[in-house]
């Protein structure tokens, strides 16, 4: 039975990822910080892990005293860390790249044959530091040792919720004119991917959703889910452009995931069709529950 160290596991992707592994005869194990978040079902209505995990170690990628043999007895490395909505004063370069450099740095003593990387798909131009703090821990793990696999996703279902949550409050805002296209990947078809993938070495895959969408249409679609009078507001990009250097003076960290989600608004992050999963669906689950955070 081949083993898998999976980092980011009560993340949205992650508790998938868990449980897909658990399901298809792996055993896993989890690097976590707390493991009270194991048995309590996580955001956007991911899955509780606690039963599909094999073994817990407590510690934190960006403290590599904490992670010391971490990867020991294990095969493979699934690593899904990143901020994305951490209150702490962390930044990217300490969590996306110095957090997995750490963690990959394990993997390399222990010898570990594989190590997988969740990136971004479509935002190699993106000025924001998120980006670079990935791109550089991208550049690091091509040069390892190790097998690498780069999952490239367009963006997570977890993420496009944030229409829905609008929508209930009546009004949807809108970089640009809402023309650009994605097709966004439901959490279970994503971990699918990530599963199957660890057959490849040394392999990227660019990974989209089951449909495409303009921005537009995923708001015209979240107020039909809730039922209620589309009202979309769309923000010019020059005035977007004007603004940014005001939100960077004032928090740093928030106009860098600003920038970050102001480049995919504004770009096609179209990839290659997986999964199942359509994002109507998705939506109703989410409203029936009645929250974005359930």
């Amino acid at each position: 039975m081949e083993r898998v160290l999976v980092a980011g596991a009560t993340g949205y992707l992650g508790r998938y990822v868990v449980k897909a592994l658990k399901q298809q005869g792996y055993h896993v194990k989890v690097l976590v910080r707390s493991q009270d978040k194991l048995n309590q079902e996580g955001a956007y209505s991911s899955p509780s892990i606690y039963d599909f995990v094999d073994d817990i170690v407590i510690g934190d990628v960006t403290r590599s005293q904490t992670i010391k043999g971490v990867c020991l007895d294990v095969d493979f490395v699934f690593s899904s860390v990143g901020i994305t909505k951490q209150k702490d004063k962390l930044t990217f370069m300490d969590v996306d790249f110095y957090g997995n450099l750490n963690l990959l740095r394990e993997a390399e003593r222990s010898k570990v044959q594989r190590f997988m990387y969740i990136n971004v798909h479509g935002a190699d131009e993106c000025p924001s530091t998120l980006i670079k703090a990935k791109q550089r821990f991208v550049n690091e793990l091509k040069h390892s040792s190790i097998h690498h696999i780069i999952i490239n996703p367009t963006g997570y279902y977890s993420d496009i919720t944030e229409f829905l949550t609008m929508a209930r409050k009546g009004r949807v805002f809108l970089f640009g004119n809402g023309s650009n296209k994605m097709n966004p990947i439901h959490g279970a078809d994503l971990a699918n991917v990530c599963v199957s993938a660890f057959a490849k070495e040394n392999s990227i895959l660019e990974v989209g959703g089951a449909d495409v969408y303009t921005y537009r249409e995923m708001a015209e679609l979240a107020f039909k889910v809730v039922s209620q009078k589309e009202k979309i507001t769309t923000i010019p990009e020059w005035l977007v452009k004007t603004s940014l250097p005001f939100l960077r003076i004032i928090n740093k960290k928030q106009y860098n995931l600003f920038l970050f989600l102001f480049y995919m608004m504004t770009h096609d992050v179209v990839a290659k069709s997986h999964g199942k999963v359509d994002l109507k669906s998705y939506f109703e689950s989410v409203n029936e529950k009645g929250g974005n955070n359930v």
